[in-house]
Parts: C-alpha cells; structure tokens; sequence
C-alpha cells in the first residue's frame, strides 16, 4: 500500500450490521467502541499502528482512551480478526485487517509495510519444509516478513 500525494476515493465505511456480524462470528460482544475500533482499522490505509487508529476513533468517540484500543485490538489479533505485524526491529506495533495469507515488504527508508502475494514462493516454501521435515512440527500458515529499501521510480 504507497501513499502518495494523489487523491483516491476513500472507501465507503461498512455497515454496522457487518461490523457487528464479524465481531460476532469471532466470539466478541459488539460493543459501541469496539464497533468504532473495528471499522476505523478497515478504513485506515495499509497497516495502522494503534495510535493511528486511536486518532481515528476519538473523532466519533472522544472518550475511547489508547489503552482500550491497544487491549481491543489486541482482543481482535487473538480472535483471528487481524494480525499483528511487525515494523522495523518490532519498533512499534502495527495492524493489518487482511487474514488472508500474504508476506510483508518492509522498507526501512518510508516506513512502510507493503503487502506481498506470490503463490510460486508459498508453494516453494510449502515444499522447503515438506522435504526438511520439522520433528513434531506441522506448518499450516506462514508470513514473510523482508526487510529492505523500496527502489525509486
């Protein structure tokens, strides 16, 4: 996800009825500030930390402290509603709502966590270990985490 100076349209905001529904089908009460917390993560672009989700909430809700988007994020990491990703050295803690299974470019120069999908390398590395074999291991969903420098254009 690049964020340049251009204009894009932003995204229409879920409905509550699906915020709700995904908190729900994760095992999580619906409640209003995890509803905001929720659908400011699926608005933000590429891969919020929690204080950039925070100052998105405080506009709807200006009683939602850090700490209780830090522990409702949390909640949602452990519910398998977003992943945590690492930035550089794990400086800070950084969200990503995509689940689905994808690597995670990391420049070192923007900052920026870019989202990287190549099923020729998960097919590679599903093979890796198909042939290493693990003891008393079984892999089921791995991530690549690449630290780097993002050329210029």
């Amino acid at each position: 996800m690049s964020h340049s100076s251009e204009s894009f349209p932003l995204p229409t905001p879920p409905s509550q009825s699906h915020l709700r529904g995904r908190l729900g089908q994760a095992g999580l009460r619906a409640t209003r500030q995890r509803v905001v917390i929720l659908e400011s993560l699926l608005m933000l672009p590429g891969h919020p930390t929690a204080e950039q989700v925070h100052r998105r909430v405080v506009e709807q809700e200006p009683t939602v402290s850090l700490g209780t988007v830090y522990k409702a994020l949390d909640s949602f990491v452990a519910a398998g509603l977003t992943r945590r990703v690492a930035s550089a050295e794990g400086a800070s803690r950084r969200y990503d709502a995509d689940c689905s299974e994808h690597h995670h470019l990391f420049c070192t120069d923007t900052q920026e966590i870019i989202d990287y999908c190549d099923p020729q390398l998960d097919l590679l590395i599903r093979e890796f270990f198909a042939a290493r074999g693990l003891k008393n291991f079984q892999p089921h969903s791995f991530s690549l985490h690449v630290t780097g420098v993002k050329g210029k254009n």
